[in-house]
């Protein structure tokens, strides 16, 4: 489908889409394998839904995801309107012979069902959270290709993330072969153009450097489309403030002699492994020492009717969060089956003044979200603000 064609049919498909999304769905219609990769919460799901249905005629549609995101994948159906069943694998099994609707399942699965999942001959397959296929030699890697037939007619196949990948190029070879861009064609020779790959000491390659990101940039702009917040929404930016507390004596010693400890490089090789436990224990220590602090800040919060999600890198202190707010508290931790998750995420999004614990790596709609504690891993923090302002949540989070 040329490029006119594709956005007078996303535009027909348009109803109840943001501008960004009708240009997403344009993009997806006009080539038959593509690599939508939107920063996270501008609708990565929605725009490949409406895309693949219009350019399938029928299903069945196979969808591979994190097991976390299996039944926000059925509800995303749902929303979007999609009249046709929708099949969730994990704990059933797969659908039997002759099923036309979405048929959901997680990588950790594709192992022991893709047989079964291959004799349904889908023409719509979608990849989402891709960035998860980070080795193309991994098992998740391999059954994921697996599944995409190599003869007959070609399917759609829609490679969905919200990862810059460009960042470390060896994560995207896994995507390029999905889609079948020639790129993906060679490792070995994609790591040396665009991975800064190179041999040590002992002879084994080195892929996780970048070079020549620009020419890597321009080879897919035919096969990817990446959009961030800020070149597509009109939001305001978020603002972190720091809130000063105070803490025990004995808890700023602990934490001092550990800082010491980092800082004299002999103390540190003889300690070796032991630093991880040291620097934990202190941690644990601090985020627990701030939660009187962290209560009060919340429950002023919430008795003005505002929602807020509370960070946390310890489960000590989520659990006394939890505790303290009993009823208006919502928590979700790594403990939580991913089957229970999307009930506890409506609920909160559906009240006001509730509080929501969960750790850094997770993310959803918020008017205030405190962070208690640095997570070892900027990414994270980075992460937890990009995930909680989700399309549609024109709101300041602090």
């Amino acid at each position: 489908m040329d490029l006119t064609a594709a956005t007078e049919k996303a535009r027909a498909l348009a109803q109840g889409l943001y501008p960004h999304q009708v240009e997403g769905v344009a993009f997806l219609l006009g080539r038959e394998r593509a690599i939508l990769a939107d920063d996270m919460g501008l609708g990565k799901t929605r725009q490949s839904i409406v895309a693949l249905a219009a350019a399938c005629r029928s299903g069945p549609y196979l969808v591979v995801c994190p097991a976390s995101v299996k039944l926000n994948w059925k509800r995303e159906l749902q929303a979007a309107g999609r009249a046709e069943p929708v099949h969730v694998v994990g704990p059933d099994a797969p659908p039997a012979a002759g099923f036309t609707g979405w048929i959901i399942v997680n990588y950790d699965l594709l192992k022991k069902h893709v047989d079964a999942l291959k004799a349904f001959a889908c023409p719509g397959f979608v990849f989402d959270e891709a960035h998860y296929l980070k080795n193309h030699r991994a098992q998740r890697s391999r059954y994921s290709r697996a599944l995409l037939p190599e003869e007959g007619p070609p399917p759609i196949v829609h490679v969905l993330t919200g990862t810059p990948l460009t960042n470390r190029p060896r994560d995207l070879f896994p995507l390029l072969q999905l889609v079948r861009h020639s790129l993906g064609r060679s490792f070995l020779a994609f790591a040396k153009r665009y991975c800064d790959a190179h041999q040590n000491d002992y002879g084994h390659w080195q892929t996780g450097g970048a070079s020549n990101i620009e020419e890597l940039s321009v080879q897919l702009q035919g096969i990817m489309l990446r959009r961030r917040k800020d070149e597509v929404l009109n939001l305001p930016p978020k603002q972190r403030t720091w809130i000063d507390t105070d803490v025990p004596e004995s808890v700023r010693d602990e934490i001092n002699r550990v800082a010491e400890y980092l800082l004299d490089e002999d103390a540190r090789n003889v300690r070796g492994n032991r630093n991880i436990g040291m620097i934990s224990r202190a941690r644990r220590k601090l985020a627990v020492a701030k939660t009187p602090q962290t209560i009060e800040y919340v429950q002023g919060a919430i008795d003005q009717g505002e929602k807020v999600i509370l960070f946390s890198h310890s489960t000590h202190a989520t659990r006394r969060m939890t505790r303290a707010f009993k009823d208006v508290c919502v928590t979700i931790t790594g403990a939580v089956p991913a089957s229970r998750r999307q009930a506890l995420v409506d609920r909160f999004q559906d009240r006001t003044g509730t509080l929501h614990c969960m750790p850094e790596t997770l993310g959803h709609e918020r008017e205030h979200g405190l962070e208690r504690g640095l997570n070892l891993r900027p990414r994270n923090l980075t992460q937890s603000g990009h995930g909680s302002l989700l399309v549609g949540c024109a709101v300041d989070t602090n």
